[in-house]
């Protein structure tokens, strides 16, 4: 054995000896000996890198989940409150719908309901009308019998009949009446006050209906926008 090789086996032999390896060494293991220790040797380092750096990493995982404590309980938190929002715009919506169809039910009840009377009220002009056609052919013929009864029948001696027409009596004024205070007449009304009532009334029920489909569609618009709002909310 040289001095080189005496040397690499007594070194060999001393670092087998500290880590517990006490069993024979044949100089011919010598060299398959040295390849084996080394990379035990590299190995173990490997190793202990390999701990110290996971327990770098594991203190480091520990200082994060220190770090980002607050933030999950703050997302959370947040996530809680995203759900109980949108639930709470679920139910809006839902209320909202069942507003806008009870508003729409309303105004096409109130918008039949004006076209019944605006039928009726024109029911009611037509009859007038009427009437008053009516009362003025009973007027105009009243007058034609009038006029005949103005005719005196005298029966001369001969037996004949002649019509004599009285004379229209006469009036003289002194001086015209003074002039009127009232600028125009009133329109004429029906005569018959249980017509005028009712054409009143459904006057006036029109009216209501009127500004009752105006308030009605005011407020369909404005509850459709919020619908709209709320839609869009929840998408």
């Amino acid at each position: 054995m040289t001095t080189t090789a005496e040397r690499r086996f007594i070194n060999l032999r001393k670092r087998l000896d500290q880590l517990g390896y006490r069993q024979p060494l044949a100089v011919e293991s010598l060299p398959l000996v040295e390849k084996l220790f080394s990379d035990l040797v590299h190995t173990t380092e490997s190793l202990r890198s390999a701990k110290l750096s996971a327990g770098k990493s594991e203190k480091e995982c520990s200082n994060y989940d220190a770090i980002l404590e607050p933030y999950k309980t703050e997302n959370a938190k947040l996530t809680r409150e995203n759900n109980e929002l949108h639930l709470e715009i679920l139910k809006l919506k839902e209320q909202s719908d069942h507003h806008v169809k009870d508003l729409k039910a309303s105004l096409r009840r109130v918008e039949h309901e004006t076209a019944d009377l605006k039928f009726l009220n024109n029911q009611y002009v037509h009859k007038i009308k009427m009437l008053e056609k009516e009362n003025k052919a009973k007027t105009e013929k009243i007058q034609q019998l009038q006029e005949k009864n103005l005719q005196a029948v005298v029966q001369t001696p001969g037996g004949r009949k002649r019509s004599i027409p009285f004379r229209r009596q006469r009036m003289q004024i002194d001086q015209p009446v003074p002039p009127s205070g009232v600028s125009a007449y009133p329109v004429p009304q029906p005569e018959d006050p249980y017509i005028a009532d009712l054409l009143q009334v459904a006057d006036n029920r029109i009216h209501e209906l009127q500004s009752e489909v105006t308030e009605l569609k005011e407020k369909l618009e404005i509850s459709e926008r919020g619908m709209k709002n709320y839609s869009k909310q929840v998408c």
